[in-house]
């Protein structure tokens, strides 16, 4: 998408880029790493950066298979051995070589809730004053929000009607004709306390009348790989989605890294947990591009289980949240991934009003609810949906350019700073494999 597309008036979301089901194609740059891998030659899979078309071609005349053609960040996830990627990383042409590593989902659902007695406003919804939002008009209508995740069932009825498109870059198992249907469970769950709909059965959500697209990167066990997980970031930018919640973590990955830096550029505000090991934040929640969120009790305490540190910039309920799941079915989870999508709505609702992305993690930031805890437990404070109630239209001046500064520099340096795409041509050109 062209910066004349996001920048001409008519809003991103009513600028939604048809992307191809094949993939799409990446840019940028980002310092070299050594190759990590198990030592012996059975192939496995790699991230390659390429700094030069002889790059690309040695990475692959070095690869088995090439899974992913990721252009627009000049990088290649292949399929190869340990001994190939170590003789490529001496290449010159080569920026950096690293294993594909593994994210995960997190933690599980519990599908045993029976809700067949009329619409539960679930707690958490109720506690951040989303219905207040709700009755002042302000339900998230004209917003996209990218779900990158395990799935959505798109068949849910709390959910059916708010689906937008899907892509699969991890396929449902059992799905032939829907590869980016929910076969774990998590996704649904998210997406329900997002944009569940307002009728009289099941539960609502934040912002109950968004969009949600279903951005499929993790397996049905919750378990993606991190190309996979760039694939779905870069995917929801170029589609000009307004906010990707990121219920998931995994290990650092310069190749998330470029395509977090891709997405911030074309104003797509990333939301993402904080993790549940009651430890330093996650990644890629601890970018700082990125908005992490902690977790919090039914008594506005913080969740023990909690991840936390300076990088927290909200903080959401986490504890017994009720949302949907796949069949029609509805369950309670507990994690920090159940308390991302209520900050993830929340944005919503303001992009849906014409805040950018930026301007919507100020006023969230500005706005939340202090708890008294430490900032790095709650950061700013609770995310405060009902605030948006008030909001009469778009403010016109321009929140600050890093709403919350994060503690950690996760750029990795000048490089990482210049990551993304360099020419908006290459996304037209975009065509990236998968497997």
């Amino acid at each position: 998408m062209s910066d004349e597309m996001t920048h001409n008036g008519t809003g991103r979301r009513n600028v939604l880029k048809a992307v191809s089901g094949a993939g799409i194609a990446l840019g940028g740059l980002a310092s070299v790493s050594s190759v990590q891998a198990n030592a012996d030659d059975e192939p496995s899979r790699f991230n390659v950066g390429y700094a030069t078309e002889m790059g690309e071609k040695q990475t692959k005349d070095a690869a088995d298979n090439v899974i992913h053609a990721i252009h627009s960040v000049n990088t290649l996830t292949v399929e190869s051995t340990v001994e190939e990627m170590e003789a490529l990383a001496e290449s010159g042409h080569i920026d950096f070589v690293a294993v594909d590593q593994p994210y995960y989902a997190g933690s599980d659902t519990n599908d045993d809730t029976d809700n067949g007695s009329g619409q539960v406003v679930p707690w958490g919804v109720e506690r951040i004053g989303a219905r207040k939002a709700s009755a002042a008009g302000k339900r998230g209508k004209g917003a996209n929000v990218a779900v990158i995740n395990t799935g959505i069932d798109p068949t849910h009825p709390d959910l059916a009607g708010n689906i937008g498109d899907g892509i699969a870059y991890n396929r449902a198992v059992g799905y032939p004709e829907i590869n980016w249907v929910d076969d774990n469970g998590h996704g649904t769950h998210v997406a329900g306390t997002i944009a569940a709909a307002d009728n009289d059965f099941g539960v609502v959500g934040v912002a109950p009348k968004s969009t949600l697209h279903a951005v499929k990167v993790l397996n049905q066990d919750g378990v993606g790989y991190a190309s996979d997980v760039a694939m779905g970031i870069i995917w929801s930018a170029i589609k000009g989605c307004d906010v990707a919640n990121m219920s998931l973590s995994g290990p650092y990955s310069t190749l998330v890294q470029r395509a977090i830096q891709f997405a911030h550029k074309r104003g797509l505000l990333m939301v993402s947990s904080a993790g549940n090991g009651g430890e330093e934040v996650s990644y890629p929640a601890s970018a700082k591009e990125v908005v992490a969120v902690s977790a919090t009790t039914p008594d506005d305490g913080f969740a023990e289980f909690s991840n936390y540190g300076p990088e927290i910039e909200l903080a959401a309920p986490g504890v017994e949240i009720l949302s949907t799941l796949p069949s029609g079915e509805y369950g309670v989870a507990t994690g920090t991934s159940f308390a991302t999508p209520h900050v993830t709505g929340t944005a919503a609702l303001l992009m849906a009003k014409g805040y950018s992305a930026k301007e919507a993690r100020y006023v969230m930031t500005d706005t939340a609810t202090d708890l008294g805890l430490p900032s790095k437990k709650q950061g700013a404070g609770l995310v405060n949906a009902g605030a948006v109630a008030k909001i009469k239209k778009k403010p016109t001046k321009k929140g600050k350019k890093d709403a919350h500064k994060k503690g950690k520099d996760h750029g990795k340096g000048k490089a990482a700073e210049e990551a993304g795409a360099k020419d908006d041509k290459k996304d037209e050109k975009d065509k990236a494999k998968t497997k």
